[in-house]
C-alpha cells in the first residue's frame, strides 16, 4: 500500500508560522513570518533526490498567519493576516524556473488564521476563522485567478473550530481539516466545488492534536499532519463519497508544532517550528510509495541493473527492536516484518546459540528468538512482492560446527522456498541483474559472515566476507563495512565520505578480488540509549547523499545505506533516489 512518511527533518530556517506548497515539476514555494515581528518571508526550492535545494529568504510583505498555494501552470496564491488588525489579504505570484515573482496585495475580507488551496485551472479555495471573539465560526471562500488578482465569491460559514486548513485537486475535490475550539481534537470535511460554493459533508474526527494540515492528490489520496504536545503525527487515506477512509494508523514521525503538508507527483514535503529551539523552521520530504515493493514498482528501471549497482536501505543491528531488557542494545523499532515492508533490504543479523535455542543478540543484550526473525521473513515473503533482500547472518556466538547444521536447518525449514540458491553462470554473487534473482518472486540471500559455511559449504548459504579479510578469494561476497566508532556527527560524516572517496572496489589484503558493495555506516557507537544520538545522522541521510557524488573516483557507488532507527532516516526514499539518479 502507496503510503508516506516524513521521519526526521532537517533545519533549513528561523521564523515562524511557516506554510508551504509543491507542483509537479518538484518546485518548492515556502512563506513564514519573521521571529519576533511582523515581516513575512518567502523561500523557494527545488526537489534534489529526498532533499530540497533551498534557495535564499526573500521579505515580501508585513502581516501574519501567512499561507501559499502553488499549482502546475505557474500560479502561486499566498494569503495573510495583517500584523494588529483582521484584514485579510492576497497576493498572485508568477512561478518560473528562477522562482516567484509577486503582484501586489488585495484586502479580500476580514478575519483570522487564513489558508488557501489553488488548482490547475486557477480555482483558489480560501478558509479562515472569523475575527469575532465571540464566535469560533469557520468560513470559506471559492475565487478564480484572474491574471495578478482573485475574482473571489462571497464567504460561506460551514463550520466551527480554529486554525483551518484546506487541499484542492484538480477534479474540484476539497478537503478542509481543523482543530476543535474546546479540545485537542482535530477534524476534516470533504466537498467538492460547484460553482461559487462548495458542497461540503459533515465533519468527522480524526485524531487527538492540534494544527492540523493537509494535502491532496488527483486520485484522491489524502495525507494529514498534525501536532500533539510537541509530537508530530501523519496520516494516509482515500476519499470516498464525503468521508475519508483512513488507510493507515497516526503515525508520530518528529517532534515539532503546527505543521504544513504539501503533495504533486507523488512527492511531499511537510515544514514545521521547532518545539524546543526558538524559531527554528524544519522540513522534510517523503515519497507517496509503497516501500513493501519498491524494487518491484520500479523494475522497468531497475531490473538489468546488477545488485552492486544498486542502492539499498540496510538496517544496523536488525534484530535489536526488543524492550524491556533488550531496550538498552535497541538499534531499530521495526520488526524484521516491519524492516522489509518500510522497504530495508539488507539485513544485519546476529545468531547466537544460548543452549537451547539459536537467539538474535547485540553484546551482552538478547533480542528476539531467531525463530520469531525467520517467521517475520516468511511472512513477508508470502506476500509474493519481486524483492531481493539480502541477510547477512555474522558475529557468531556460541555456534560451531557441532550446531551450525541446526542453524542452517531452521533457516532452510522457514524460508527455504525463497532463498537464492543459484547465481547466473560465470558471474559473482553481485554481478548478477535483479531481474534474474526476483524472476519467480521474492528472493533471499543469505550470506554467513563466519568460516562455518566455507567448511561445512551447503547451497543457498553464501559464503560473506568483509573487504579487508585474509580469505576473501572463498567469498560468495565482499563488502566494505568500516564504522566510525564516534558519536560526533561531524567526524562520522567525514570518515565516511573519505572512505568513499577512497573506495576502489577492490578487496584489500587481494586486489584481484572485486570488493563487491561500498556500504555507508550512517551510524554513531555511543555505549547505549542509540536512539537519541542517532537522530541527527538521520536527519542529514538525505542532503548528505546529494553532497556525495554518486559515483567517485573509481566509478563506485554507495550500495548499502546502513542505518540505526531505519524510518526514521527515510533510507528507502533515499535509496530509491539514489537508484533514480540520472548519474547511476
Amino acid at each position: 500500500m502507496k503510503d508516506v512518511f516524513f521521519g526526521l527533518a532537517e533545519q533549513y530556517d528561523t521564523g515562524s508560522i511557516p506554510n508551504v506548497a509543491i507542483n509537479a515539476s518538484g518546485q518548492v514555494l515556502e512563506v513564514h513570518k519573521n521571529e519576533e515581528g511582523f515581516k513575512l518571508y518567502y523561500r523557494f526550492g527545488n526537489l534534489n533526490k529526498a532533499t530540497v535545494n533551498w534557495e535564499a529568504s526573500h521579505h515580501y510583505d508585513d502581516g501574519n498567519t501567512p499561507a501559499v498555494a502553488m499549482n502546475n501552470r505557474g500560479v502561486a496564491v499566498e494569503v495573510h493576516k495583517n500584523q494588529a488588525g483582521s484584514s485579510l489579504y492576497y497576493h498572485v505570484g508568477d512561478v518560473s524556473s528562477n522562482g516567484v515573482s509577486w503582484h501586489s496585495s488585495h484586502k479580500y475580507d476580514s478575519g483570522i488564521e487564513p489558508n488557501v488551496a489553488v488548482n490547475d485551472d486557477g480555482i483558489v479555495v480560501e478558509v479562515h476563522k472569523t475575527q469575532s471573539p465571540f464566535s469560533n465560526g469557520l468560513y470559506y471562500h471559492v475565487g478564480q485567478v484572474n491574471g495578478s488578482k482573485v475574482d473571489w465569491h462571497s464567504s460561506h460559514e460551514y463550520d466551527s473550530g480554529s486554525v483551518p486548513q484546506v487541499a484542492l485537486n484538480n477534479n474540484g475535490y476539497v478537503v478542509e481539516v481543523h482543530q476543535s475550539q474546546s479540545k485537542s481534537k482535530v477534524w476534516y470535511h470533504v466537498g467538492r466545488v460547484n460553482g461559487s460554493k462548495i458542497d461540503f459533508g459533515s465533519s468527522h474526527e480524526f485524531g487527538s492534536g492540534t494544527a492540523p494540515s493537509v494535502a491532496l492528490t488527483d486520485d484522491e489520496t489524502v495525507i494529514a499532519v498534525w501536532s500533539q504536545g510537541g509530537t508530530l503525527y501523519q496520516r494516509k487515506g482515500q476519499i470516498n463519497g464525503t468521508q475519508i477512509d483512513w488507510q493507515s494508523d497516526a503515525v508520530e514521525f518528529d517532534d515539532g508544532q503546527r505543521p504544513s503538508v504539501g503533495i504533486a507527483n507523488n512527492t511531499a514535503v511537510q515544514v514545521h517550528p521547532s518545539e524546543t529551539i526558538l524559531y527554528g523552521l524544519w522540513y522534510s520530504t517523503s515519497l507517496l510509495t509503497n516501500r513493501a515493493s519498491w524494487m518491484q514498482d520500479r523494475l522497468g528501471e531497475l531490473g538489468n541493473k546488477t545488485i552492486s549497482e544498486l542502492a539499498l536501505p540496510a538496517s544496523h543491528d536488525s534484530g535489536m527492536y526488543k524492550g524491556g531488557l533488550a531496550v538498552f542494545g535497541k538499534t531499530q523499532d521495526l520488526s524484521i516484518k516491519g524492516q522489509l515492508e518500510a522497504g530495508v533490504r539488507y539485513f544485519d543479523l546476529r545468531p547466537k546459540w544460548t543452549g537451547s535455542k539459536f537467539v538474535i543478540y547485540h553484546g551482552p543484550i538478547t533480542g528476539p528468538d531467531l525463530s520469531e526473525v525467520l517467521s517475520d521473513i516468511r511472512s513477508y515473503c508470502e506476500q509474493g512482492h519481486k524483492e531481493l533482500a539480502i541477510l547477512k547472518f555474522s558475529h557468531f556466538d556460541g555456534i560451531n560446527s557441532d550446531n551450525y547444521p541446526a542453524f542452517r536447518q531452521q533457516v532452510e525449514d522457514a524460508i527455504g522456498s525463497w532463498m537464492v540458491k543459484t547465481k547466473p553462470e560465470g558471474k559473482r554473487l553481485a554481478e548478477g541483474a535483479l531481474n534474474e534473482y526476483v524472476n519467480d518472486g521474492t528472493a533471499m540471500m543469505v550470506a554467513i559472515g563466519n568460516d562455518l559455511s566455507i567448511n561445512q559449504p551447503q547451497q543457498g548459504f553464501w559464503v560473506y566476507k568483509d573487504w579487508d579479510s585474509s580469505s576473501v578469494a572463498k567469498a560468495d561476497l565482499t563488502v566494505f563495512d568500516e564504522y566510525s566508532d564516534t558519536i560526533s556527527f561531524s567526524t562520522m560524516k567525514q570518515d565516511q565520505f573519505k572512505k568513499f572517496e577512497e573506495f576502489t572496489g577492490q578487496c584489500k589484503k587481494d586486489p584481484s578480488v572485486p570488493c563487491d558493495l561500498f556500504l555507508l555506516s550512517w551510524t554513531l557507537t555511543p555505549p547505549t540509549a542509540v536512539w537519541p544520538v542517532s537522530k541527527e545522522a538521520n536527519r542529514a541521510l538525505g542532503s548528505a547523499m546529494v553532497e556525495l557524488p554518486a559515483k567517485n573516483q573509481y566509478g563506485k557507488i554507495v550500495n548499502l545505506l546502513y542505518v540505526d532507527y531505519v524510518e526514521y532516516a527515510r533510507a528507502t526514499d533515499v535509496a530509491i533516489a539514489q537508484n533514480n539518479s540520472n548519474q547511476l
